[in-house]
């Protein structure tokens, strides 16, 4: 996505004049005596657009809790339309018109499109008999606001997620919404999908519906949005206004410094991005012929070399993902060889990867990369036991010393070594799966979609720390849907339908990216 120039987007509306739909006011929560909102204050117009931006622990979340009636705050006051409100469960907001749209879908699969819309509001003809044609009636109805036009009898696991997602916002609509969250709706979709969402939003804010839109991402914020409310440390530090601002005036506010001639701020600016790698060597240390998964990847071949950071892009869906976990052995090839170092090897479990310094950072961190209830020592060296045990009694010192020294050199914010990995911020959680590869002394990274869900400041952080193992003599692989990511490599592999459809080095792609994009399908 290309971003708009400030002042100039022309999709950004001033709506001066419209009344306040939404208005909290000195908001505070704590938790266990930590305060995670400490007196939040904002306003947000009816039919607007409005951003809610900030890093991974400013207290974004602990608010969409509040607004969704999950969570009570301590303090402070919630003004919908002019009324004081309280909820005390989230059927509480629902009821005064405020819904929320997570992630991860709120919908039952195996229920019809117009059961999930209807949920727990079947219409009845009489007292007992669920009136099927009106409810039919009614769901394509709620469809076609949102603009969509799906058979509401098919079940909704039958559908894309882009389409599953426009039955959330149906469901919402039909609910009587007034206020939207949408806490990172983008984070699955293929860019042509997350366009068309776009266009929804815009046509339902037209229509006089509310957006708090969360996003990690500068370049939604400004496409879409109106304007921005910053949070950071549990305080909103700046209201923007979209049409006046850049997306480094946001950064800035999130960080509480200027990013200025950061990677971060190269790619926020539109430059050319600055190379991840110092450039491959002569050495080939993997070469990958007529790699296949069935439906998935379709005869890959390439040579990596050692020292390169080599890129691997494409819409979502297009097989970089499954590449790389096959190259990682987290998945099942069924035709083609993968040597490493100039021999033969098979890579049937991550273990026969792990075994060559081979590390794998997983797109799905909380499902496939760390033990949640694991403190963080054991989840760093949960790849290298054996260096931390003998006679299968693990020398406790030696490990908390060791994953002490890697907290430390990569800057992770933790109370302790011991303290939970499901308690850490996302970046955190990416930097502790990262520590357990560098403590392995992997000479091979391949990272799935390595910042998704991450802020901006913990991804300067984290393609600092690819930088530094790259050119400390470390190899990288990096599958990304996300153009900004692609470009900082040294090469760029496009995917498309799980081929190999284009190759290009880091400086023949233009600074805005088309070059890739061009080549996506």
């Amino acid at each position: 996505m290309t971003l708009p120039a400030p002042g100039q987007a022309e999709q950004v509306r001033r709506i001066p004049d419209a009344p306040d739909e939404l208005r909290l006011d000195g908001i505070t929560k704590s938790y266990l005596g930590v305060q995670a909102l400490k007196g939040v204050s904002f306003t947000v117009k009816r039919g607007s657009i409005h951003a809610l931006a900030g890093q991974n622990g400013a207290g974004k979340s602990t608010l969409v809790k509040i607004l969704s009636g999950a969570e009570t705050p301590d303090g402070g006051e919630i003004h919908l339309g002019g009324q004081r409100v309280r909820f005390r469960e989230p059927t509480d907001a629902q009821h005064a018109g405020i819904h929320t749209i997570y992630q991860e879908l709120s919908l039952v699969p195996s229920l019809s499109v117009a059961e999930n819309i209807f949920l727990g509001q079947l219409p009845k003809a009489g007292r007992t008999v669920v009136d099927w044609r009106q409810m039919q009636v009614e769901a394509r109805e709620a469809l076609a606001r949102v603009g969509f036009d799906l058979d509401v009898r098919r079940p909704v696991a039958s559908f894309s997620v882009a389409e599953q997602q426009a039955v959330e916002l149906a469901k919402a609509l039909h609910k009587d919404a007034r206020v939207l969250l949408l806490d990172e709706p983008t984070s699955t979709l293929p860019q042509p999908d997350v366009e068309k969402l776009f266009t929804v939003l815009r046509s339902l804010a037209e229509q006089g519906v509310t957006l708090l839109y969360i996003s990690h991402r500068m370049d939604e914020l400004y496409s879409l949005c109106d304007s921005v409310t910053v949070l950071r440390d549990g305080r909103n530090t700046a209201d923007l206004a979209t049409a006046d601002t850049k997306p480094s005036d946001v950064v800035t506010a999130m960080v509480g410094k200027s990013l200025e001639g950061s990677i971060a701020d190269a790619a926020l600016r539109g430059e050319r991005s600055p190379r991840l790698g110092a450039g491959p060597s002569d050495e080939v240390l993997m070469s990958v012929s007529g790699l296949s998964e069935e439906g998935f990847v379709d005869d890959v071949s390439f040579e990596l070399r050692r020292g390169e950071v080599l890129g691997i892009s494409g819409l979502i869906g297009s097989g970089q993902s499954e590449l790389a976990g096959l190259l990682a052995g987290a998945r099942r090839k069924t035709a083609g060889r993968i040597r490493l170092a100039g021999r033969d090897v098979s890579l049937a479990a991550p273990r026969d990867a792990i075994r060559r310094g081979i590390g794998l950072l997983p797109q799905d961190r909380k499902a496939q990369g760390f033990i949640p209830e694991m403190g963080v020592a054991g989840n760093i060296t949960l790849a290298s036991l054996p260096m931390f045990s003998r006679l299968s009694i693990i020398d406790g010192a030696k490990e908390r010393r060791v994953a002490t020294e890697m907290v430390a050199r990569l800057g992770m914010k933790v109370s302790s070594v011991n303290q939970p990995m499901k308690t850490l911020s996302g970046g955190t959680q990416q930097k502790g799966i990262l520590a357990r590869w560098l403590a392995r002394s992997s000479q091979l990274l391949i990272c799935d979609e390595p910042t998704r869900g991450v802020d901006v400041g913990a991804k300067e952080d984290m393609y600092e720390l690819l930088r530094e193992f790259a050119r400390g003599g470390g190899t990288v692989i990096i599958s990304s849907s996300e153009i900004t990511e692609a470009m900082m490599c040294d090469r760029v592999l496009v995917l498309a339908r799980g081929r190999v459809v284009a190759e290009f080095d880091h400086d023949e792609i233009d600074p805005s990216g088309a070059t890739l994009v061009s080549r996506f399908a």
